[in-house]
């Protein structure tokens, strides 16, 4: 069952692994009983109306919700790309922070 993680979380996908962070805006396929402790928590809402077990729908991502994930999600690998494309300068600035550098 897919799920909108809306909350940094631990989610526990019923394997050995034990709980794996999850970052919000980030859609996960878990188990019912998961997906069901989740969103009782106020963790994700459901990614699919049929999933939802309230009449109104209450617990179910709306399209905008989704839209803006997928932009955050996005966003978010650009920032890593960025990120790892400059090692250099993230190193130097490291060495500059560090007090016993260079003795």
């Amino acid at each position: 069952m897919k799920v909108l993680i809306i909350a940094a979380c631990l989610v526990n996908f019923g394997d050995d692994r034990g709980g794996q962070h999850i970052d919000h805006a980030e859609i996960s396929d878990v188990p019912i009983d998961t997906a069901r402790k989740l969103v009782s928590t106020g963790r994700a809402l459901y990614i699919d109306k049929k999933d939802d077990p309230s009449k109104g729908g209450i617990n179910t991502a709306s399209t905008d919700m989704l839209k803006a994930a997928e932009t955050m999600r996005k966003q978010r690998v650009a920032a890593t790309k960025s990120a790892a494309a400059t090692p250099a300068a993230a190193a130097g600035a490291d060495a500059s922070a560090d007090p016993n550098a260079g003795k």
